[in-house]
């Protein structure tokens, strides 16, 4: 009996879900099995050879020693078999012993299978996602809510979800956590955006969470589900004629709006641009131009646009927010440069890598899609002769990389030669930190905030490939090159310090005040008067 195409097809797709799903219960399980010894050892005498090979700057703020040390410490400690997560739990911190913010490890989250991620895309927001926390003096606060029943107030306490604290989740993955040097503004902000994978890693996905919150001195217990997203009702006959009836789509419109969103780098999830400029309604002088990351959006093109409408309207101060932004494009900081200063200028060192062919090795492409292996396959030919020839010897016998902001380069026209407010916090890392080191070198410009969380010297980023562990399967993320600014400082492992402290409180945020801004207003009254 010839079994027909259609048949075929289904058939097919039935092996593959059940392969599917078999994998992702034998991942499951493998997660849950404690790994031998031999084999534990074998993943750390893997990842010590890798950081020695290929890390560039691995003893900036630790010596060979001290590494070396914390290496053979765990190894006496890994004596029995252990679970991928039991494992983390060791390793992980002798990677933050190294103090490079960029390099990390991440516990292993279980597999979901396909049909049970569709399910849970229909269900709605988890219980978890419906919030956003702040870590802050040792609590956990909501900072926003969407939760659609059982209205949580903004600014609560979370004292506990399935009886699981914040604070012993802190305890318990403290010590995975780094940021540049030795700093500590970074780790707070570092351990909320990491919260949900910590707690999710500890109790697993659910529908519903079990919450106790302290609100005005008063413990509030509240079962929190899914957010099931609205479905809309069918429409009447009359309402049908309605949306017959409504004008035709504006397409230049729709055109004119796509453009802007690829040029300004477009947050759907926040529906917000990644950079923004805004004049000040009580000072038509001032404008803000806030940069949430430097890695979306077209920066040439809004730069351009930004800087010629503060020429435009003669602005006299301009104050650049990157509090809370965690970097990205080096390039997109150099370009920014060009409109900030009125001089040619370099800002940055050739990198440092530890040889010509370090850059190869890993796997940079790990998260592209399959379909686009076929192009990474054609392009990385030509990437690694790129690599290879922009990779020189120094005077030492170092090797060092060439970098877009380690030449000479001319200033903008159109720059801003007005007084420069710098807005920066724990949260303002990587290329922010290129940024603000750099712009530290004119007395004249004024920082406003918190020391940032990134080290003032430069950070060991640039290509950050991620390699799984060949038995624990724990990915570490590493950073290839060693990317230090001009202008340092004397105090070597610490971020930007600003020239006001000001750390705005929870009540502040969750009332939407903005008190170094208000500061930098008052700040302008005092010198105009």
């Amino acid at each position: 009996m010839k079994i027909g195409t259609n048949h075929k097809v289904i058939c097919l797709f039935l092996v593959l879900l059940l392969v599917g799903c078999s994998s992702v219960e034998q991942f499951n399980k493998k997660l849950a099995t404690p790994i031998p010894v031999e084999k534990l050892h074998k993943d750390i005498d893997y990842t010590q050879r890798k950081l020695e090979r290929y890390y560039p700057n691995l003893y900036g703020y630790i010596s060979n020693e001290q590494l070396n040390g914390k290496f053979d410490s765990i190894r006496k400690v890994v004596s029995k078999p252990m679970t991928t997560n039991e494992f983390y739990l060791v390793i992980s911190p002798v990677i933050a012993s190294v103090r490079q913010g960029h390099m990390s490890m991440s516990p292993v989250s279980k597999r979901v299978s396909k049909k049970e991620t569709k399910r849970l895309k229909k269900a709605g927001d988890g219980p978890i996602s419906q919030f956003v926390f702040e870590w802050k003096d040792e609590r956990l606060f909501v900072i926003k809510s969407k939760a659609k029943r059982n209205k949580i107030n903004e600014g609560s306490e979370v004292v506990s979800i399935n009886s699981t604290t914040p604070q012993s989740l802190f305890s318990k993955y403290r010590k995975s956590l780094t940021s540049d040097g030795f700093n500590t503004t970074y780790i707070r902000k570092s351990f909320s955006k990491r919260f949900s994978i910590y707690l999710i890693n500890e109790i697993g996905l659910n529908d519903s969470l079990t919450y106790v919150f302290k609100q005005n001195d008063s413990l509030l217990t509240r079962v929190v589900s899914r957010n099931k997203p609205t479905v809309k009702k069918a429409k009447d006959v009359k309402d049908s004629i309605q949306v017959v009836a409504k004008k035709p789509i504006d397409k230049a419109k729709l055109h004119a709006e796509k453009k802007r969103k690829k040029i300004y780098g477009y947050d759907a999830a926040n529906k917000e641009y990644v950079k923004s400029l805004r004049i000040i309604d009580s000072d038509s002088s001032v404008a803000v131009l806030k940069i949430k990351n430097f890695s979306k959006g077209r920066y040439r093109s809004a730069y351009d646009t930004f800087f010629d409408s503060i020429k435009q309207c003669n602005i006299k101060t301009l104050i650049i927010d990157i509090r809370d932004n965690p970097g990205g494009r080096v390039g997109d900081v150099v370009e920014l440069y060009s409109y900030l200063t009125d001089k040619e200028y370099v800002i940055l060192q050739p990198a440092d890598v530890t040889s010509k062919t370090s850059m190869w090795k890993w796997g940079a492409f790990r998260n592209a899609p399959k379909v686009a292996y076929p192009f990474i396959g054609i392009a990385y030919p030509f990437y690694m002769g790129f690599s290879y020839f922009r990779t020189t010897k120094n005077a030492d016998g170092n090797y060092q990389y060439r970098l877009v902001g380690s030449r000479p380069r001319k200033n903008k026209p159109n720059h801003f030669s007005g007084q420069l407010y710098v807005l920066i916090n724990g949260g303002s890392f990587s290329a922010s930190c290129i940024l603000s080191s750099s712009l530290k070198s004119n007395p004249k410009v004024i920082f406003v905030g918190e020391e940032t969380g990134g080290a003032f010297n430069g950070t060991v980023a640039g290509i950050m490939p991620v390699v799984d562990l060949p038995n624990s399967k724990i990915p570490l993320r590493l950073g290839l090159m060693n990317i230090k600014t001009i202008n340092q400082s004397e105090i070597d492992g610490r971020g930007i310090f600003p020239d006001k402290e000001i750390i705005p409180s929870i009540e502040d945020k969750i009332s939407n005040k903005d008190p170094e801004i208000e500061w930098v207003l008052e700040d302008i009254k005092r010198k105009k008067q």
